[in-house]
């Protein structure tokens, strides 16, 4: 009877064997695996308490008896890590039965919190020379040699099945990240190619379409100014006076020496009745006086042209008047613009290293500075043939647009932004045109 006993717990320890290596290689994933190695071993082994360790791909507890999910802050499973470290490293593939006294002191005193007396280390086998895992269990009584031997059996077929898993799980990952980087560059292809609007942004300024320049009509100083900036004014109204007290102190040398010469010319009159020298003298001093009339108009005009006024309806646009007050000026230096505000126009500074192919009448925006949130539609009409100095110092070509009717027309002076819209290209062309165009200048192609 107690060899048939015997026999019967043999066959039945045997078919436990075999289907717990079913079981592990029918795993799905290693988180499965980890539940069957610390749960399911105990139909094969009487223990109390088992964990798995998990050397690869990183070091850690995957799983510990009795829960569904370690905590891997928890007092217990870091105790547990280091301790499947330590034996990862001593011990390697060799299975082992253990107790406290056969670790290191720091790892020693925690002993009795965690663990029964025996526990016995489980290795899975090593692929490529490096540890995938081990099975730690523990109970109260010391491990057989025949226990080992089946454990060790069983820890064979765990680590066969864990290393599947983690091969099936990195081939799928790499076959994801595979598949994932190629749709990326195809959809970065697709992308690359779509068509899109070249458009390029400049510095611009809302300025008179058709100004009238006013000019300083004769050299002078500068006195005041009777307006104030972009003020409107009416034709005729006086916008800036000269100077005058010169011209004033000259008209009355000029009258008097006017009223001299007409004194004279009245004496030689009276004295040519009688006298035929002052007869004589009569034309010259006619001459004279005549000069001098000459004189006090000239010197009337200067003061009435001194007073500078408005060549038609407006408004005055010029700098801060305190910067003119005293100034010199020459004949013919511009003082001032008038200019209809219902006729104005876009000054574009577009720079060298930003000119894109422009058409003609081709489409732009404005976004004011004080309104950036509602452009301003508008088409080019004029662009320089050379490029110029900017007063920013920047090498820039000039371009001019005019606003598209029915909107609403912003006021002369403000700045902001214009974007400019040239021929469709490729978004990559559109996005690496200027780093390829620096490439090129660098490497001389």
């Amino acid at each position: 009877m107690n060899a048939a006993n015997a026999e019967q717990r043999q066959l039945a320890g045997l078919t436990t064997l075999l289907l717990l290596q079913k079981k592990a290689r029918h795993a799905a994933e290693p988180a499965e695996l980890a539940f069957i190695a610390v749960n399911d071993t105990r139909q094969l082994l009487d223990y109390r308490q088992a964990a798995l360790w998990q050397g690869l791909p990183h070091s850690k507890i995957a799983a510990v008896s009795g829960i569904a999910l370690a905590d891997p802050h928890a007092p217990y499973v870091v105790w547990l890590q280091k301790v499947g470290e330590h034996l990862g490293r001593e011990r390697g593939a060799h299975a082992w039965a253990f107790q406290a006294e056969d670790l290191p002191p720091d790892l020693r005193e925690d002993w009795g919190r965690w663990l029964p007396c025996h526990a016995l280390w489980l290795p899975f086998p090593a692929g490529g020379g490096t540890l995938p895992g081990a099975l730690i269990v523990a109970r109260d009584k010391p491990w057989n040699d025949g226990e080992i031997h089946v454990s060790g059996e069983l820890a064979d077929a765990y680590g066969h099945a864990w290393r599947g898993l983690l091969e099936r799980g990195r081939r799928w990952r790499d076959i994801r990240i595979g598949r994932k980087a190629l749709g990326l560059a195809v959809a970065a292809v697709l992308i690359f190619c779509l068509p899109i609007r070249q458009s390029v942004l400049a510095p611009a300024e809302v300025a008179a379409a058709d100004p009238t320049i006013v000019r300083s009509p004769l050299q002078g100083v500068v006195d005041r100014f009777r307006v104030e900036p972009n003020a409107p004014v009416e034709k005729d109204q006086l916008l800036l006076t000269l100077e005058d007290t010169d011209l004033k102190n000259r008209l009355e040398v000029a009258k008097k020496s006017l009223a001299v010469a007409e004194a004279a010319y009245r004496r030689a009159a009276q004295s040519a009745l009688f006298d035929d020298k002052s007869k004589a003298e009569l034309t010259i001093l006619r001459g004279r006086m005549e000069q001098h009339v000459a004189e006090v108009a000239y010197m009337e005009d200067l003061l009435v042209r001194s007073q500078v006024k408005a060549p038609h309806a407006g408004i005055a646009i010029f700098g801060d008047e305190h910067d003119w007050m005293g100034r010199p000026v020459a004949i013919g230096e511009r003082l001032l613009m008038v200019a209809d505000p219902r006729e104005v126009e876009l000054d574009i500074r577009l720079p060298v290293a930003d000119f894109i192919q422009l058409e003609e009448n081709a489409e732009a925006a404005m976004f004011l500075n004080i309104a950036p949130q509602r452009p301003i539609g508008a088409r080019l009409y004029s662009a320089s043939y050379q490029a110029e100095v900017t007063p920013d110092n920047v090498l820039a070509y000039r371009l001019k647009a005019r606003f598209d009717p029915n909107q609403t027309l912003p006021r002369i002076g403000l700045k902001g932004t214009a974007k400019l819209y040239g021929q469709r290209v490729t978004l990559f062309y559109y996005v690496f045109r200027r780093p390829l165009a620096a490439l090129r200048q660098w490497l001389g192609l």
